[in-house]
């Protein structure tokens, strides 16, 4: 075990931690694996970003990565081939993996907990009013499934658009190679799929179907399990990594202290010190005192960034 390593902490239900196992076994990686709570609290996750819950989490030593779109960047930065942002379709496989990630996902989840809320136990549904702040009904069954044929029609508009695109032989949703088009677009498949079973309607798209089976053929690389506390002394032991200097500060500036917080759910503020910001990402530092001092990257799409109080 090396300071190297990727970590990933999730759980094994997890939608979007699926959608970066995935890329992981699409680049063929061994990595480690931390198991998390579904739901708060997560001591062994928030000593590392500083109060961020939403899984995935990927940890390379003492640096700290932060959603999905994050995570994957990272990943084509240290691991770049077999790419999963292939240049021909780049642009186009971002865009409509930000449709997935939103649209698709929604729907699949409302339509997941409409149906089947009351399999659900009491305290995921309090967590997940709390983590959503009062989106789907506040995650009460009853009224839940009045919403179904709603859910249903709107979910039907999304699979219909992606038979469409990935008809006349199309073998992959953004072009001839796979991309992360594929991987956003995949993981509400898979949890529909998982929860619902035939109830999910996939069967009548013979064109996803083909598509499933292919991404469904990828696996998840080479998984090792590790402790929570054992990836906690990684980070403690590592320190973080050297930061590229800035491109895009814009209002901010290095070393004022920040909060970033998701603009979408989740909405629980990580504060720290900036150490990096670009285009695409933002990166922030924290002492803990646990682990000591960590890096947290996070994307700029999604996130809405703040000089913290007394800035």
């Amino acid at each position: 075990m090396s300071e190297a390593d990727i970590i990933l902490h999730h759980y094994p239900r997890s939608p979007f931690a699926e959608k970066v196992r995935l890329a992981l076994g699409f680049k063929g990686l061994s990595w480690l694996a931390v198991e998390q709570p579904r739901v708060a609290p997560k001591p062994g996750l928030t000593a590392l970003t500083g109060g961020y819950r939403r899984i995935p989490v990927m940890q390379v030593g003492a640096d700290i990565y932060c959603d999905t779109r994050c995570i994957l960047r990272e990943l084509e930065r240290r691991h770049p081939s077999p790419t999963i942002f292939p240049a021909e379709s780049a642009g186009r496989a971002e865009m409509l993996a930000s449709w997935a990630d939103h649209y698709l996902f929604a729907d699949a989840l409302g339509l997941v907990f409409g149906l089947h809320g009351d399999r659900f136990p009491p305290e995921l549904h309090a967590d997940r009013a709390r983590f959503t702040a009062g989106k789907y009904d506040r995650w009460d069954s009853v009224r839940m499934k009045a919403r179904v044929p709603d859910l249903r029609a709107q979910f039907a508009i999304h699979l219909a658009l992606l038979e469409r695109a990935l008809g006349d032989g199309q073998t992959y949703l953004a072009g001839a190679a796979l991309s992360v088009a594929d991987l956003a677009a995949y993981h509400p498949l898979w949890y529909a799929r998982g929860n619902l079973g035939d109830e999910a309607g996939l069967d009548a798209y013979p064109n996803i179907a083909a598509w499933l089976a292919r991404l469904d053929a990828i696996s998840h690389g080479t998984p090792r399990e590790l402790a929570p506390g054992a990836a906690l002394m990684i980070a403690r032991d590592a320190g973080p990594a050297p930061v590229l200097p800035p491109s895009d500060i814009g209002t901010f500036r290095i070393g004022m202290r920040l909060t970033v917080t998701p603009d979408d759910w989740g909405f629980d503020p990580v504060e720290g010190e900036l150490v990096a910001i670009d285009r695409d990402s933002i990166a922030i530092r924290r002492d803990d005192a646990l682990i000591g001092t960590v890096h947290v990257h996070f994307p700029r799409e999604g996130f809405t960034i703040r000089p913290a109080i007394g800035q």
